[in-house]
């Protein structure tokens, strides 16, 4: 599904290029902060919306002689049906996983459940006031974050990477979980 998105990113951008370039329009993608910061068992949302961002930098420069300016607005949770959407696609990949091997991950597994569940998440509002000021402004940043877990995504970014995984590790109730015995595979 988020591998779908990116290219139907890529699909608007081309379509949309001729106006942008003619027009000095500009190119608004949103991304989420596990682009720069990837969190376990979402790797794949994280490696998609890593792959958005490598776009929109790229697009930035190459469409710069244009001044067409291309802005990464970065929204952090926000209270929207995402959440429950995405629990109902992982129940679904659950259901198609042989038991044994949910048996490894089940603690991780329960233990990021709760860390979802105990996440604060800010009004949608908060992001579709960021849209538009990145949308208004004369001389947009190249990135926006929407939120006070997207801007804490920005420093934790920054930070070695071990100390950046034991606190996510910990955020997310994973720090001290061991695999069962015989579990490795």
């Amino acid at each position: 599904m988020e591998s779908a998105g990116r290219e139907r990113a890529v699909l608007v951008t081309q379509a949309f290029l001729p106006m942008l370039r003619q027009g000095c329009g500009r190119l608004i993608n949103i991304s989420a902060p596990t682009a720069r910061v990837a969190v376990a068992h979402a790797g794949a949302v994280s490696a998609s919306k890593a792959a958005l961002e490598s776009l929109s930098a790229a697009a930035r420069v190459e469409l710069a002689p244009w001044d067409v300016p291309v802005v990464v607005v970065e929204p952090g949770a926000m209270d929207t049906p995402i959440f429950a959407t995405a629990a109902a696609a992982a129940a679904d990949a659950l259901a198609d996983t042989e038991p044994d091997r949910i048996a490894l991950y089940r603690p991780q597994l329960d233990a990021v459940a709760g860390a979802l569940a105990r996440q604060r998440n800010a009004p949608a509002e908060t992001a579709a006031r960021v849209i538009v000021r990145a949308t208004l402004a004369r001389r947009p940043r190249p990135h926006y974050p929407a939120g006070r877990d997207a801007r804490l995504v920005g420093v934790l970014a920054h930070l070695p990477t071990r100390t950046r995984d034991r606190l996510i590790a910990r955020m997310l109730g994973l720090q001290g979980l061991r695999m069962p015995a015989g579990g490795r595979r």
